[in-house]
């Protein structure tokens, strides 16, 4: 059993954190390469929740806790509040003008449901959930010639269709290839060298939310279940992946593979190491280090083809049974939507943390396993709830009591990352409206290189090479597939991430940590006041907003309408109304009141 559902949930898996002895049964040898892929469970499901059920359940058990320390809950939000709020959670941009009016016109009673419904239908749906995971799986600067595009544009094509996120994490830390054949492997390929620690640390975290790493050079000093030797069997799934480089070669990607690696025991260990000196006997066990694959706390995994290290530890990851991953993964999804999790930090799960609502927290991973890991299903339940439509202030503690975060008794207002934040500046102007429909060729790196290639082949036919000159290696059919799904990808989507990586390179931080959201600090400000793609988006002369707002609306009043739902997808309170006509009348200061909505913490951030 693995992370099992009864007792006390930290320690039941530190206790139980291993396959059933079978494991190694059915990945003995070659042939089980064909087995080590998710497979339906033996036993019926048990009949899901209605999604309605799904969100009075959210609703009712976090009602628990309020109604346990004293707590009012704020009043519901507006429609306008609400409006902005679902599109930058389930697209990652704000509304439109014209689909502000639209929703904002809508009387039905069933208005808001039936938009949840419409927008986790639409393509950028995905998009927006690619941009989520990825920023927990790679740097946003890591990519190299629109690698971070590719699994992005993978992992968008994955959640549209709502494929299984277990199925998605299989598919990512087994991936093999070529880049071009299989976008998984820009998870291992960002990287060029591999180092074996810091990626079983990584995939550790990323997939299962539990940090291991302290414990690679050193027992771990809070966790005493967690020894050296535990690190080194988890990291020895990883013992044979290697990402082969080739400079001369063109596409540049490494291709993922595994290396011929064998296991380790003891008794062998010590056989190798008689009659070998101290330098030997060091390098040696340095070598041998990562040859024993254990799970956490579990048992040797009895493989002998190294090859199959990695999907069998994929397949304990995603097991029916595997507790921990599935509360993982429920808790990172209740993050996208309410920006901190029911049990936080949301990658580090141990022994000092629990949940503020463990029983919710079950009961959404026991439902997101039995739904087939359907990140939709569980995304639509909240959003449809009470909790998550609160208004972002009104709660009150009873006498001598206080609301905290993780009450979840109001709306949490946060910074919008990177790439909602250059979407929502793409989204108020008509720039950004061409950005959507301009093509993506004209900027494809691969049709330059297949270009640069076909010219390199013709100088080689002709004699034409220097002597010296770099002998490159051009895989024509590889760069032609490349190109396709380059020319794929939404424009505005690629632009915007563009731009979150230009951001994120022009504020990390003396500790290399990017920063994950618009604060507004001064450099922020700066950034975004005088950065290119602000100009383009605001410049009249461009067919900025301005030019829509003051060619198309019909008197100074419509102006402000328009330029309020166009900014913050609300219409202006009466004062701010008359200071905005006070000021553009007076001044010819319309550009000067769109600056400073875009300058406003209303804009840059989600409430």
């Amino acid at each position: 059993m693995v992370w099992s559902d009864t007792g006390d949930p930290m320690r039941q898996w530190l206790a139980a954190a291993f396959l059933v002895c079978g494991v190694g049964c059915w990945l003995t040898g070659r042939a089980a390469a064909d087995e080590v892929k998710p497979a339906a469970p033996e036993t019926a499901r048990p009949a899901l929740r209605s999604s309605a059920e799904l969100t009075a359940l959210i609703d009712a058990e976090i009602a628990k806790v309020w109604a346990r320390d004293g707590i009012t809950p704020a009043a519901p939000s507006s429609d306008h509040v609400f409006l902005r709020r679902v599109y930058l959670d389930t697209l990652g941009v704000p509304p439109t003008v014209a689909e502000a009016e639209a929703f904002l016109a809508d009387k039905s009673d069933n208005r808001r449901a039936a938009l949840i419904d419409r927008l986790l239908a639409d393509e950028r749906f995905g998009r927006h959930m690619a941009d989520l995971w990825m920023s927990a799986w790679m740097r946003r600067d890591a990519g190299k010639d629109g690698m971070d595009v590719f699994f992005g544009q993978w992992l968008a094509e994955q959640f549209n269709t709502d494929r299984g996120l277990d199925r998605i994490i299989y598919d990512i830390i087994t991936a093999g290839g070529a880049l071009h054949d299989n976008p998984a492997t820009a998870y291992y390929a960002q990287h060029r060298d591999l180092v074996t620690a810091d990626v079983a640390g990584n995939a550790t975290r990323h997939f299962t939310g539990v940090q291991i790493q302290c414990a690679q050079c050193h027992d771990h000093p809070y966790e005493e279940h967690w020894k050296v030797a535990d690190f080194n069997g988890v990291a020895s799934f990883f013992a044979g992946l290697r990402v082969k480089n080739n400079g001369d070669r063109r596409p540049r990607f490494g291709e993922v593979v595994d290396v011929k690696t064998e296991p380790m025991d003891e008794a062998r260990l010590k056989r190798k190491l008689a009659g070998l000196n101290e330098e030997q006997r060091k390098e040696l066990l340095e070598k041998m280090r990562y040859r024993q694959p254990k799970f956490l706390l579990g048992e040797r995994v009895n493989i002998e083809d190294g090859t199959l290290w990695r999907p069998a530890w994929a397949r304990w990851v995603i097991s029916r049974d595997n507790a921990q991953t599935r509360r993982y993964l429920a808790n990172r999804v209740w993050s996208f939507a309410f920006g901190s999790g029911l049990h936080n930090p949301v990658d580090d799960y141990n022994s000092f943390n629990t949940p503020s609502h463990p029983e919710l927290l079950d009961a959404l991973a026991l439902d997101l396993r039995d739904s087939g890991y359907s990140v939709k299903r569980l995304y639509r339940a909240i959003l449809n709830s009470r909790v998550w439509q609160l208004a972002a202030h009104g709660a009150r503690a009873s006498e001598n009591g206080r609301v905290e975060t993780w009450h979840f008794a109001q709306f949490a207002v946060r910074r919008l990352s990177p790439e909602q934040f250059f979407g929502a500046l793409m989204t108020v102007t008509p720039a950004g409206e061409g950005m959507r429909k301009t093509p993506a060729r004209k900027d494809n790196p691969y049709s330059r290189m297949i270009a640069e290639g076909e010219r390199f082949e013709q100088r080689k036919a002709d004699g034409q090479l220097g002597e010296n000159e770099r002998k490159l290696v051009y895989d024509f059919a590889a760069l032609r597939k490349l190109e396709s799904m380059y020319e794929a990808v939404a424009p505005d989507w690629m632009a915007r991430r563009r731009m979150a990586a230009g951001f994120a390179r022009s504020t990390t931080d003396d500790e290399m940590t990017e920063s994950d959201g618009f604060s507004l600090t001064i450099d922020q400000a700066l950034f975004v006041m005088n950065s290119d793609a602000t100009n383009r988006i605001s410049d009249f002369d461009r067919g900025g907003l301005m030019g829509k707002v003051l060619a198309g609306a019909r008197d100074d009043d419509a102006r402000v309408r328009v330029l309020y739902l166009a900014v913050l997808s609300r219409a202006p309170t009466g004062a701010e109304r008359a200071r905005v006509l006070a000021h553009a009348r007076n001044n010819d200061g319309w550009e000067d009141v769109f600056y400073a909505l875009l300058m406003t913490t209303e804009f840059a951030t989600n409430h």
